[in-house]
């Protein structure tokens, strides 16, 4: 069975990554996808609360608005997933999450930026290709 970690924000990048997935299922048969939704260190929250569990119930609330879309597309299509919310570096977190859970492959979202723009606005997509020992597979949405 094929063991895939898939990076979801909430964007359309990311659903289309998704959709990629469940097709995916459809042609090659049963896999399983780890759902993973990342927010900064809470030092980084333009609002930050003096309680911590009222960070840690800000950061799960959205998590689950950013990844409920992607949840309820697996749900319909019958595909085994678990969702997991994570602090910290995007793209490092994404790399170590697949190592931890053993994925054989990253399924992630890109903006399909290219030149200038990408080097001005860096790229998760770009930091995770360089860090990954596995394959990355990037879905450019339409």
């Amino acid at each position: 069975m094929c063991n895939i970690l898939l990076p979801v924000d909430g964007s359309r990048h990311a659903f289309a990554a998704a959709l990629y997935v469940i097709e995916f299922a459809k042609r090659h048969g049963a896999l399983e996808v780890h759902v993973i939704n990342i927010e900064p260190e809470s030092a980084q929250w333009p609002h930050r609360s003096q309680e911590p569990t009222a960070d840690l119930d800000q950061l799960t609330a959205r998590a689950h608005i950013a990844m409920k879309a992607v949840l309820h597309a697996f749900n319909e299509a019958g595909i085994r997933h678990q969702a997991h919310v994570r602090q910290g570096d995007v793209a490092e977190t994404i790399v170590a999450l697949a190592g931890e859970l053993g994925c054989d492959t990253i399924v992630m979202g890109t903006r399909g930026l290219g030149g200038l723009a990408a080097v001005t606005l860096g790229s998760v997509t770009r930091k995770v290709l360089l860090l990954a020992t596995l394959p990355v597979i990037c879905v450019k949405a339409n």
